[in-house]
């Protein structure tokens, strides 16, 4: 069924109808929902991709973001459908590896399709990739790796940080290894330098960054790995600082294994604040994200981009959610034997 077949069933005009779809202010919310009721009954669904073609908004938002199966990913991605859904707006998801070509070649595909705007979680891209790839299509990024020429919302995680270095250095911590976290983070490890210096500790023998990521597919394995191969450091550290709360707990199993009491001998802290994190034990002392604040800022934000006229769209702005610091059972106050 056309809109125009549609529109005749209801004995509404075709224009209408298609702006009733489209969330047009021109037409009452009472015809609106006799719309949206009708459509449900009947199953009608117009076609996207012809409405695209022709010019038209296809109320179609095109999302990429990398990997399935991370918890604070799905969040994240589940918050933002629901956004999307109750302003009338579907999403087509593109997962990705970590792999920049693959995240082109995505918006590419939504840019053919002529999607009406389009989402990046986690993006690769540096600035003058991101520029070219997205032309002139609404985009809004959500905590991407490099700072971007468009408009971006991301967790606080130099805040984020901080907070979880001056809980352990409030507990009589003075040296830590860091899982998962880089030298070249531009995010997190510049942050931990700059606090505990203001503490008066020298970064270079207070931080030290485990090298390399485990080749394994698990980030439980992962931070189990490398808590292992801080165990046969000579000077062992008093706090482990993980990348996400799965390494975190890898981390703790490791410890466990090694009969080293955490948080007694040993401190442990994650980041996202899983539900599991707060179900085992010890609970883990983490960062929550606030994931729905997120998702709705960087819809809120799309939103606005598409009722812009094409030539003001793209302004650069950068935006922060406040993460929130969750004190749990696997961080205590130093050992002292």
């Amino acid at each position: 069924m056309s809109i125009p077949d549609f529109a005749k069933y209801l004995g509404l005009s075709s224009w209408t109808v298609s702006r009733a779809i489209n969330g047009h202010p021109e037409v009452s919310e009472k015809t609106r929902r006799r719309i949206m009721a009708a459509m449900e009954e009947v199953g009608f669904r117009p076609n996207p991709l012809a409405r695209g073609l022709g010019g038209r908004r296809t109320s179609m938002i095109g999302v990429c973001f990398m990997g399935l199966g991370n918890p604070i990913m799905d969040r994240k991605v589940y918050h933002l459908q629901e956004f999307l859904r109750r302003h009338q707006l579907r999403s087509l998801l593109e997962m990705r590896m970590r792999d920049a070509q693959q995240e082109v070649r995505a918006i590419e595909d939504f840019r053919r399709i002529h999607v009406d705007g389009i989402v990046l979680i986690h993006s690769e891209l540096d600035a003058a990739s991101s520029r070219k790839a997205l032309g002139s299509t609404p985009c809004v990024h959500v905590d991407p790796h490099e700072p971007q020429p468009t408009m971006c919302v991301s967790v606080d995680r130099r805040r984020a940080m901080r907070l979880l270095m001056e809980h352990l250095l409030r507990l009589g911590h003075r040296s830590f290894a860091l899982l998962g976290i880089r030298e070249d983070d531009p995010w997190r490890w510049s942050a931990l330098v700059e606090t505990v210096e203001a503490h008066g500790l020298d970064a270079a023998r207070a931080l030290t960054a485990v090298k390399g990521m485990p080749e394994v597919e698990s980030q439980i394995e992962a931070g189990e790995l490398m808590a292992e191969s801080v165990l046969k450091w000579p000077k062992r550290p008093t706090a482990l600082i993980a990348l996400d709360d799965r390494m975190a707990l890898g981390a703790i199993q490791a410890l466990k294994n090694a009969n080293i009491d955490v948080p007694r001998e040993m401190s442990v802290t994650g980041f996202d604040n899983l539900d599991l994190a707060r179900k085992l034990h010890p609970t883990l002392t983490s960062i929550e994200q606030n994931p729905l604040r997120l998702m709705e800022r960087a819809g809120a934000l799309l939103l606005e981009q598409l009722e812009l006229p094409a030539e003001q769209r793209g302004r650069a702005a950068a935006e922060t959610v406040a993460p929130e610091l969750v004190i749990g059972e696997s961080t205590g106050p130093v050992w002292r034997t």
